[in-house]
């Protein structure tokens, strides 16, 4: 390796997470009328039985954003993790928050994530002085086509991939990675869903099981569906969904960050039970945004599993 890079490693979701870039809780949504601009660009809400109350959801002060994000970092701090902040004077944004839409690590490929919301493109711009740190040789550059943002890539082990599409990410994304990464020796699987991002009704866990909510997935391939009978599911309701129940972030195999919150509660009891250490934070400002500590966090690097 040539002096001064430094190489990104992420084989699973699960292995002790070592370094990550986690979002920002300021600035955020200062220019009010920026934002109501940029929000036309997003899809609407599904029509849901909570879709009235979602759009009721207020949207978080910086106040908020940055007492919730200090705790976080005390917790991801105990468990030794390295945590990297996005530089916001690099690229304009709207909302920091969520930096796993940007990019995405499998193996030790970066790929830079081509973005659904035209407003958030240049985003990237603001992790660039961690991306020259990067072979060259090793950032992927999907084509345009390509639609693809990380919270629809969950990678079950090292060698196998659910590249989810629905708003965000398309099929063509998912048969780019599956076109890039079959020669590399790693099975990518669709699974189309009806959430924002893949991540928002799945997650896999290090003890062999899997936070799901059901009736998010559809159209599933019998491929896909015998790699997902090998973990014990757990399931997630409707609202427990709504509330991100499933976007939680593992720090090891053992140890998982969960949201804090009455409607995630139980999960986090079941959790617990399986044998789960869960580090429940309220995490109530990026929730109102649509993501939760999976989309908060985009990892660099983490522990190479046996």
């Amino acid at each position: 390796m040539s002096p001064g890079l430094s190489p990104v490693r992420v084989d699973n979701e699960f292995a002790a997470l070592e370094r990550v870039v986690i979002g920002l809780g300021a600035p955020y949504q200062r220019d009010k009328a920026q934002v109501a601009r940029e929000m036309a660009e997003f899809p609407l809400l599904p029509n849901t039985a909570r879709k009235a109350e979602v759009l009721a959801l207020d949207y978080p002060d910086e106040e908020l954003l940055l007492k919730e994000y200090g705790d976080y970092v005390g917790v991801l701090a105990k468990y030794g993790v390295e945590v990297l902040r996005a530089d916001p004077r690099a690229a304009y944004s709207f909302d920091y928050t969520c930096p796993r839409d940007i990019g995405f690590v499998i193996g030790d490929l970066f790929f830079v994530a081509n973005m659904a919301v035209a407003s958030r493109s240049d985003e990237i711009q603001t992790i660039q002085h961690y991306l020259q740190r990067i072979d060259p040789a090793n950032i992927v550059h999907p084509p345009p086509d390509c639609l693809i943002e990380g919270g629809d890539v969950i990678l079950l082990d090292k060698r196998t991939i659910l590249v989810g599409y629905n708003q965000r990410s398309n099929r063509r994304g998912y048969e780019f990675l599956r076109e890039l990464l079959a020669p590399r020796g790693y099975r990518v699987l669709p699974l189309p869903h009806r959430q924002l991002h893949l991540d928002c009704c799945l997650n896999p866990l290090g003890l062999g099981h899997l936070l799901m909510h059901r009736d998010s997935l559809h159209d599933i391939d019998d491929e896909t569906l015998q790699v997902l009978e090998t973990l014990e599911w757990i399931d997630v309701d409707a609202v427990e969904r709504e509330h991100l129940a499933t976007n939680l972030l593992s720090i090891n195999p053992d140890t998982v960050v969960a949201r804090d919150h009455p409607a995630c509660s139980r999960v986090n009891r079941v959790l617990s039970g399986l044998g789960y250490s869960v580090e429940a934070v309220g995490f109530d400002g990026v929730p109102a945004t649509g993501g939760s500590f999976r989309c908060a966090s985009l990892a660099l690097n983490r522990a190479h599993p046996a």
